[in-house]
Protein backbone atom coordinates (compact mmCIF):
# COMPACT_ATOMS: atom_id res chain seq x y z
CA UNK A 1 0.00 0.00 0.00
CA UNK A 2 1.30 3.42 -1.02
CA UNK A 3 0.46 5.72 1.88
CA UNK A 4 2.02 8.81 0.31
CA UNK A 5 -1.18 9.94 -1.43
CA UNK A 6 -2.97 10.42 1.85
CA UNK A 7 -3.26 13.73 3.66
CA UNK A 8 -3.27 16.13 0.70
CA UNK A 9 -4.04 19.80 1.32
CA UNK A 10 -7.76 20.56 1.53
CA UNK A 11 -10.30 22.74 3.26
CA UNK A 12 -11.22 19.79 5.49
CA UNK A 13 -9.62 19.37 8.88
CA UNK A 14 -6.62 17.06 9.01
CA UNK A 15 -8.49 14.19 10.72
CA UNK A 16 -11.32 14.46 8.20
CA UNK A 17 -8.84 14.55 5.33
CA UNK A 18 -7.12 11.42 6.59
CA UNK A 19 -10.41 9.59 7.16
CA UNK A 20 -11.67 10.57 3.70
CA UNK A 21 -8.55 9.21 2.03
CA UNK A 22 -8.57 6.01 4.05
CA UNK A 23 -12.27 5.55 3.34
CA UNK A 24 -11.66 5.98 -0.38
CA UNK A 25 -9.03 3.24 -0.27
CA UNK A 26 -11.50 0.94 1.49
CA UNK A 27 -14.42 1.71 -0.82
CA UNK A 28 -12.26 1.17 -3.89
CA UNK A 29 -10.88 -2.09 -2.56
CA UNK A 30 -7.25 -0.99 -2.26
CA UNK A 31 -7.49 -1.71 1.45
CA UNK A 32 -9.07 -5.15 1.47
CA UNK A 33 -11.34 -6.56 4.18
CA UNK A 34 -9.22 -8.27 6.82
CA UNK A 35 -6.15 -6.13 6.08
CA UNK A 36 -4.41 -4.71 9.13
CA UNK A 37 -3.53 -1.01 9.26
CA UNK A 38 -0.20 0.19 10.65
CA UNK A 39 -0.15 1.19 14.30
CA UNK A 40 -1.19 4.74 15.24
CA UNK A 41 2.41 5.64 16.04
CA UNK A 42 3.62 4.47 12.62
CA UNK A 43 0.86 6.33 10.79
CA UNK A 44 1.55 9.51 12.77
CA UNK A 45 5.28 9.33 11.98
CA UNK A 46 4.66 8.61 8.31
CA UNK A 47 2.29 11.55 7.79
CA UNK A 48 4.09 13.89 10.17
CA UNK A 49 0.95 14.48 12.23
CA UNK A 50 -0.01 13.92 15.84
CA UNK A 51 -1.35 10.63 17.10
CA UNK A 52 -4.44 12.58 18.16
CA UNK A 53 -5.20 13.39 14.49
CA UNK A 54 -4.68 9.76 13.53
CA UNK A 55 -6.85 8.58 16.39
CA UNK A 56 -9.69 10.95 15.41
CA UNK A 57 -9.53 9.81 11.79
CA UNK A 58 -9.65 6.16 12.80
CA UNK A 59 -12.50 6.83 15.22
CA UNK A 60 -14.51 8.34 12.35
CA UNK A 61 -13.89 5.26 10.20
CA UNK A 62 -14.82 3.01 13.10
CA UNK A 63 -18.07 4.89 13.61
CA UNK A 64 -18.85 4.31 9.93
CA UNK A 65 -18.28 0.59 10.31
CA UNK A 66 -15.28 0.51 7.97
CA UNK A 67 -12.65 -0.63 10.48
CA UNK A 68 -12.59 -2.58 13.71
CA UNK A 69 -10.16 -1.56 16.44
CA UNK A 70 -9.31 -3.81 19.38
CA UNK A 71 -6.48 -3.44 21.91
CA UNK A 72 -3.73 -5.96 21.36
CA UNK A 73 -4.96 -6.91 17.90
CA UNK A 74 -4.75 -3.64 16.05
CA UNK A 75 -7.00 -2.08 13.41
CA UNK A 76 -8.62 -4.35 10.83
CA UNK A 77 -10.39 -3.24 7.66
CA UNK A 78 -14.00 -4.37 7.43
CA UNK A 79 -16.11 -4.94 4.35
CA UNK A 80 -18.41 -1.89 3.96
CA UNK A 81 -21.77 -2.77 5.50
CA UNK A 82 -20.35 -5.70 7.46
CA UNK A 83 -21.51 -4.29 10.77
CA UNK A 84 -25.12 -3.82 9.76
CA UNK A 85 -27.13 -5.58 12.47
CA UNK A 86 -29.28 -8.11 10.64
CA UNK A 87 -29.48 -11.82 11.36
CA UNK A 88 -27.34 -14.30 9.44
CA UNK A 89 -30.54 -16.01 8.23
CA UNK A 90 -31.77 -12.82 6.56
CA UNK A 91 -28.39 -12.10 4.98
CA UNK A 92 -28.15 -15.67 3.74
CA UNK A 93 -31.59 -15.55 2.19
CA UNK A 94 -30.80 -12.33 0.35
CA UNK A 95 -27.44 -13.63 -0.87
CA UNK A 96 -29.05 -16.74 -2.35
CA UNK A 97 -31.35 -14.71 -4.59
CA UNK A 98 -30.33 -14.42 -8.23
CA UNK A 99 -32.90 -12.13 -9.84
CA UNK A 100 -32.79 -11.19 -13.49
CA UNK A 101 -31.06 -7.94 -14.37
CA UNK A 102 -34.32 -6.11 -15.10
CA UNK A 103 -35.52 -6.99 -11.61
CA UNK A 104 -32.40 -5.43 -10.16
CA UNK A 105 -32.82 -2.28 -12.25
CA UNK A 106 -36.43 -2.03 -11.11
CA UNK A 107 -35.27 -2.28 -7.51
CA UNK A 108 -32.58 0.34 -8.10
CA UNK A 109 -35.20 2.73 -9.51
CA UNK A 110 -37.25 2.29 -6.35
CA UNK A 111 -34.41 2.43 -3.80
CA UNK A 112 -31.61 4.67 -5.06
CA UNK A 113 -33.43 7.96 -5.82
CA UNK A 114 -34.88 8.37 -2.30
CA UNK A 115 -31.49 7.48 -0.82
CA UNK A 116 -29.91 10.27 -2.88
CA UNK A 117 -32.53 12.67 -1.52
CA UNK A 118 -31.75 11.68 2.07
CA UNK A 119 -28.01 11.91 1.48
CA UNK A 120 -28.34 15.44 0.10
CA UNK A 121 -29.75 16.47 3.48
CA UNK A 122 -27.46 14.43 5.72
CA UNK A 123 -24.09 14.45 3.94
CA UNK A 124 -21.28 16.10 5.89
CA UNK A 125 -18.48 18.16 4.29
CA UNK A 126 -16.19 15.12 4.41
CA UNK A 127 -18.90 13.00 2.73
CA UNK A 128 -19.19 15.54 -0.07
CA UNK A 129 -15.41 15.63 -0.45
CA UNK A 130 -15.33 11.84 -0.80
CA UNK A 131 -18.04 11.87 -3.47
CA UNK A 132 -16.18 14.56 -5.38
CA UNK A 133 -13.00 12.49 -5.43
CA UNK A 134 -14.88 9.46 -6.74
CA UNK A 135 -16.56 11.50 -9.47
CA UNK A 136 -13.25 13.02 -10.54
CA UNK A 137 -11.60 9.59 -10.60
CA UNK A 138 -14.36 8.25 -12.87
CA UNK A 139 -13.91 11.13 -15.27
CA UNK A 140 -10.32 10.07 -15.93
CA UNK A 141 -9.35 7.61 -18.68
CA UNK A 142 -9.45 4.31 -16.78
CA UNK A 143 -10.04 0.69 -17.73
CA UNK A 144 -13.57 -0.68 -17.61
CA UNK A 145 -12.59 -2.85 -14.66
CA UNK A 146 -11.32 0.15 -12.73
CA UNK A 147 -14.40 2.14 -13.71
CA UNK A 148 -16.62 -0.65 -12.40
CA UNK A 149 -14.85 -0.43 -9.02
CA UNK A 150 -15.31 3.34 -8.87
CA UNK A 151 -18.92 3.09 -10.02
CA UNK A 152 -19.75 0.67 -7.25
CA UNK A 153 -17.86 2.80 -4.71
CA UNK A 154 -19.79 5.93 -5.74
CA UNK A 155 -23.23 4.39 -5.29
CA UNK A 156 -22.12 2.65 -2.12
CA UNK A 157 -20.85 5.96 -0.73
CA UNK A 158 -24.17 7.69 -1.44
CA UNK A 159 -26.00 4.97 0.49
CA UNK A 160 -23.47 5.14 3.32
CA UNK A 161 -23.80 8.91 3.61
CA UNK A 162 -27.53 8.59 4.23
CA UNK A 163 -26.24 7.43 7.64
CA UNK A 164 -28.71 4.57 7.85
CA UNK A 165 -27.03 1.12 8.04
CA UNK A 166 -30.09 -0.66 6.63
CA UNK A 167 -30.11 1.46 3.49
CA UNK A 168 -26.40 0.78 3.17
CA UNK A 169 -27.00 -2.95 3.44
CA UNK A 170 -29.74 -2.91 0.80
CA UNK A 171 -27.46 -1.03 -1.56
CA UNK A 172 -24.63 -3.48 -0.94
CA UNK A 173 -26.88 -6.40 -1.90
CA UNK A 174 -27.95 -4.60 -5.08
CA UNK A 175 -24.31 -3.87 -5.93
CA UNK A 176 -23.41 -7.55 -5.49
CA UNK A 177 -26.17 -8.66 -7.83
CA UNK A 178 -25.45 -6.09 -10.52
CA UNK A 179 -21.65 -6.41 -10.45
CA UNK A 180 -21.44 -8.54 -13.64
CA UNK A 181 -23.18 -5.86 -15.71
CA UNK A 182 -20.77 -3.18 -14.52
CA UNK A 183 -17.68 -4.83 -15.99
CA UNK A 184 -19.30 -7.22 -18.47
CA UNK A 185 -20.62 -7.07 -22.00
CA UNK A 186 -22.98 -4.17 -21.26
CA UNK A 187 -20.07 -1.92 -20.31
CA UNK A 188 -19.01 0.37 -23.16
CA UNK A 189 -17.01 3.58 -23.33
CA UNK A 190 -20.16 5.51 -24.28
CA UNK A 191 -21.99 4.11 -21.28
CA UNK A 192 -19.10 4.99 -18.97
CA UNK A 193 -19.08 8.57 -20.25
CA UNK A 194 -22.84 8.91 -19.84
CA UNK A 195 -22.63 7.45 -16.34
CA UNK A 196 -19.82 9.82 -15.37
CA UNK A 197 -21.89 12.81 -16.48
CA UNK A 198 -24.87 11.51 -14.53
CA UNK A 199 -22.73 10.87 -11.47
CA UNK A 200 -21.46 14.43 -11.54
CA UNK A 201 -25.01 15.78 -11.70
CA UNK A 202 -26.01 13.61 -8.75
CA UNK A 203 -22.92 14.69 -6.81
CA UNK A 204 -23.53 18.38 -7.51
CA UNK A 205 -27.12 18.11 -6.32
CA UNK A 206 -26.00 16.39 -3.11
CA UNK A 207 -23.21 18.94 -2.60
CA UNK A 208 -25.78 21.72 -2.98
CA UNK A 209 -28.04 20.05 -0.42
CA UNK A 210 -30.83 19.86 -3.02
CA UNK A 211 -32.65 16.64 -2.14
CA UNK A 212 -35.33 16.99 -4.79
CA UNK A 213 -32.79 17.46 -7.56
CA UNK A 214 -30.58 14.64 -6.24
CA UNK A 215 -33.54 12.25 -6.30
CA UNK A 216 -34.51 13.36 -9.80
CA UNK A 217 -30.98 12.96 -11.15
CA UNK A 218 -30.57 9.55 -9.50
CA UNK A 219 -33.85 8.32 -11.00
CA UNK A 220 -32.91 9.61 -14.45
CA UNK A 221 -29.55 7.85 -14.15
CA UNK A 222 -31.07 4.46 -13.30
CA UNK A 223 -33.65 4.74 -16.08
CA UNK A 224 -30.97 5.68 -18.59
CA UNK A 225 -28.87 2.67 -17.57
CA UNK A 226 -31.94 0.45 -18.03
CA UNK A 227 -32.46 1.79 -21.53
CA UNK A 228 -28.81 1.25 -22.42
CA UNK A 229 -28.86 -2.32 -21.13
CA UNK A 230 -32.07 -3.07 -23.01
CA UNK A 231 -30.57 -1.64 -26.20
CA UNK A 232 -27.37 -3.66 -25.76
CA UNK A 233 -29.36 -6.84 -25.12
CA UNK A 234 -31.31 -6.36 -28.35
CA UNK A 235 -28.14 -5.72 -30.35
CA UNK A 236 -26.51 -8.94 -29.10
CA UNK A 237 -29.48 -10.99 -30.30
CA UNK A 238 -29.57 -9.48 -33.78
Amino acid sequence: MDWNAIGRATTLSLPDRLSVDLERLILEGELAPGEKLPAERELAEHFGVSRVSIREALRELENRGLIDRKPGRGTIVLKPGERAKLSDDVLGAVSELHPELHHIMELRAIVEPPIARITAVRATPRDVAQLRELVEAMEMDVTKERYAELDRAFHQAIAQYAHNPLLELINEQIATQIAPSRAGRYQTKARRQASSEAHRRIYEAIAAGDGELAESEARAHVLDISRQIARAAVETTE
